[in-house]
């Protein structure tokens, strides 16, 4: 990325904790205890780190799931429909893997998972290639429709019977993410999130395929005329797209809960807008923005049993202003020629 938006995001950062200060003072709060209860809340321990890192990892796997297709023009607002039917995917496909071992019963299951958010994504796709309607109404009520299926499976046919809570009976152990680091959250999850953002960048900047989907972006009248084939750059977008959602569903059951449960998203899909937005749409720049969203809602939970405990609103509120923030920078930056090549 050009100087202009790396320094985008440092004035950013800075201005929204210099506005987020002077709100916890007017509230009678003290920002610099906040704040360093913020840090060390969500990377004090390897346990609060390996805590951020989970986050992490459906954030950034739902963030690329908006970003690829973003690049071609095509605006998946489904991501968390298709990281619901993920899950569910998922978690129906490690159900009857249970006497395989893991080195097996791990890559089926992602591949199960992967499969279900293409899957989800096909019928907007299609409507897109084919009708040429836009894909942003279709993809947002499928995310209803999605969550309404999940809900009721789990509520009732995939229903543990010996469980109060609306949720599925567990998933067999050989499918559960392999943890990295003893007695953390640290898992397999973190491995297929630096995965998948090499893979990304690599697809968008190193490749023939990433050039013509920048390019059918950028202008597809101009791509058209140039030879690409503005239509194939959707569809692979498309499948990308639907296959890291899928996947950002299947990392948290598999990784964390190891349940399917209703509502197991709090709005990874939804979030991983704000996310993407915040990384400039750069697949590196989403690595970066992810760990700080992911560490902001960690420490924020971890604040709220200390003494110097603040409204976790008031942390949903800084995550907003950060956005917010760089995204004034980077305009500013932007109008005035100053971003570097």
């Amino acid at each position: 990325m050009s100087w202009g938006k790396a320094a985008s995001y440092t004035l950013g950062i800075v201005s929204s904790l210099a506005i987020f200060s002077a709100i916890l003072e007017a509230l009678g709060y003290n920002p610099a205890t906040s704040i360093e209860g913020l840090a060390s809340g969500s990377l004090g321990t390897a346990f609060l780190a390996s805590e951020t890192f989970s986050l992490m990892a459906p954030l950034l796997l739902a963030a690329l799931a908006f970003l690829v297709p973003f690049r071609a023009r095509f605006y998946n607002i489904g991501v968390e429909g298709q990281l619901y039917v993920g899950a569910l995917s998922g978690y129906l496909a490690a159900s009857h893997l249970g006497g395989l071992p893991a080195a097996l019963a791990v890559p089926a299951m992602l591949l199960a998972a992967a499969a279900g958010g293409v899957l989800w994504l096909a019928l907007p796709l299609l409507m897109r290639i084919r009708l040429q309607v836009n894909e942003i109404f279709p993809t947002l009520v499928m995310n209803f429709i999605a969550l309404d299926l999940v809900n009721w499976l789990t509520a009732g046919p995939l229903k543990d019977p010996r469980s109060g809570n609306l949720q599925t009976p567990p998933l067999p152990t050989s499918t559960w993410l392999p943890t990295i680091v003893k007695d953390t959250q640290f898992n397999a999850g973190v491995v297929i999130l630096a995965l998948a953002a090499l893979g990304v960048y690599v697809v968008m900047f190193r490749t023939v395929l990433g050039y013509e989907i920048r390019a059918s972006g950028a202008n597809p009248r101009a791509a058209r005329g140039a030879g690409i084939d503005v239509s194939r750059s959707i569809v692979a977008v498309g499948l990308m797209s639907g296959a890291l959602a899928g996947l950002a569903g299947v990392v948290v059951i598999s990784g964390v809960d190891h349940v399917l449960a209703q509502n197991f998203s709090p709005g990874y899909g939804y979030q991983g807008i704000s996310v993407a937005a915040l990384g400039a749409f750069h697949p590196l720049g989403i690595v970066v923005s992810s760990l700080l969203y992911a560490a902001l809602s960690v420490g924020g939970e971890s604040l709220q049993q200390g003494s110097a405990a603040i409204p976790i609103q008031l942390v949903y509120a800084l995550q907003a202003i950060i956005v917010l923030s760089v995204l004034v920078v980077q305009k500013w930056i932007g109008d005035r020629g100053l971003g570097g090549r």
